[in-house]
C-alpha cells in the first residue's frame, strides 16, 4: 500500500463541536453512569470522505482512524479506494483521483481536508473474494487532531447474544445522486442509525460478515467505511460498549446492510 500524498484545504464548519483532548476508548468508557452508555462523543470517529472526479461524478462514503506502530491508516471500504460497484464488482466508469477526508484543526474553529491520492490505488482489482475493507496509510500534518478507534477494537471481545442496541455513524447521501455542484456543501456531522441483528444463528455463523436490518433511511450510499457499535449488557449499569465491525454494503429495498464482522477487523489490525 502507499501512502497518499497529503494537501491542506481549510473551510469553515461545524462538524467538530467537539472540543478537548484526545479521548481514547478504554474500558473505563465502556460503562454507564447510572443511565447507560454516553454514545454522544461517538460520532466524532467518523471521518467523512468525498471526491469528484473529472466527469462530474462524485464520492461519498465513511471512514475512521487507526494507529500501529507510530503510523496512522484510514480505514473504510476497499470499494470506496478502488470505485468498484458493489454488485456487479465491475469498475466504474469515472473514478476520481483524489479521495479527500474532512479532519479538525486543533484549537480552532476550522476543519481542513486531507487529500489522498488514489490514481494507482484505485486500479486494485475488485474481487468478489476479497474482503471489503482497507487500511490506507496516511501521514497526519502537524496541527490536525484525529480520533482514533484502537482502544475498542483491541478491547473487543465475541459477544454471545443480540445486542440491546447497534449503531452506526456514516455520511449518508440523499436521494438526489451526488453532482460536483455539491463537492463543497457536504455535511458536516455523520447520521446517526440504529440497527439490528435480525438473525441470531445466521450472525453466529457467519466467519467474515454479518447482516444489519433498519427501517426507513438510515442507512445507504455514504455509509460505506462507517464503523458499527453494539451495546450489550442486560441492564443500564451493566451495558457494555464494543467496536461492531465496518459497514461497506447492502440492499436498500430489502432494509438490509452488510458489516464486515469486528473479529476480522481486529485481525487486519492485528497483521498492520
Amino acid at each position: 500500500m502507499q501512502v497518499g500524498s497529503l494537501i491542506i484545504k481549510n473551510e469553515m464548519s461545524d462538524r467538530f463541536k467537539y472540543v478537548g483532548l484526545i479521548i481514547l476508548f478504554n474500558l473505563s468508557i465502556a460503562y454507564g453512569h447510572g443511565a447507560g452508555i454516553d454514545t454522544s462523543k461517538l460520532p466524532k470517529y467518523s471521518y467523512l470522505i468525498y471526491g469528484y472526479s473529472s466527469s462530474g461524478s462524485c464520492v461519498q462514503a465513511t471512514g475512521f482512524f487507526v494507529s500501529k506502530r507510530n503510523r496512522t491508516y484510514l480505514v473504510t471500504a476497499c470499494h470506496v479506494i478502488n470505485g468498484w460497484l458493489f454488485e456487479s464488482f465491475d469498475k466504474k466508469e469515472s473514478y476520481p483521483d483524489t479521495l479527500f477526508v474532512k479532519t479538525e484543526l486543533k484549537n480552532t474553529q476550522r476543519d481542513t481536508s486531507l487529500a489522498i491520492d488514489i490514481s494507482k490505488l484505485k486500479y486494485i482489482k475488485a474481487d468478489p473474494n476479497s474482503d471489503d475493507i482497507y487500511f490506507i496509510p496516511i501521514n497526519i500534518p502537524p496541527g490536525c487532531e484525529i480520533y482514533r478507534l484502537d482502544s475498542l477494537i483491541l478491547n473487543f471481545t465475541p459477544i454471545t447474544a443480540i445486542p440491546k442496541e447497534v449503531l452506526a455513524y456514516g455520511f449518508i447521501v440523499g436521494d438526489d445522486e451526488l453532482s460536483s455542484k455539491q463537492f463543497f456543501k457536504m455535511p458536516s456531522l455523520p447520521n446517526r442509525a440504529t440497527v439490528y441483528i435480525p438473525d441470531w444463528d445466521a450472525y453466529s455463523c457467519s466467519p467474515l460478515v454479518y447482516e444489519l436490518g433498519y427501517s426507513g433511511a438510515d442507512l445507504g450510499p455514504g455509509n460505506s467505511g462507517a464503523p458499527v457499535y453494539f451495546i450489550t449488557g442486560n441492564s443500564d449499569d451493566a451495558a457494555h460498549l464494543q467496536f461492531g465491525g465496518l459497514l461497506f454494503g447492502g440492499n436498500q429495498t430489502k432494509h438490509r446492510a452488510l458489516v464486515i464482522r469486528p473479529e476480522l477487523v481486529k485481525v487486519l489490525y492485528d497483521e498492520l
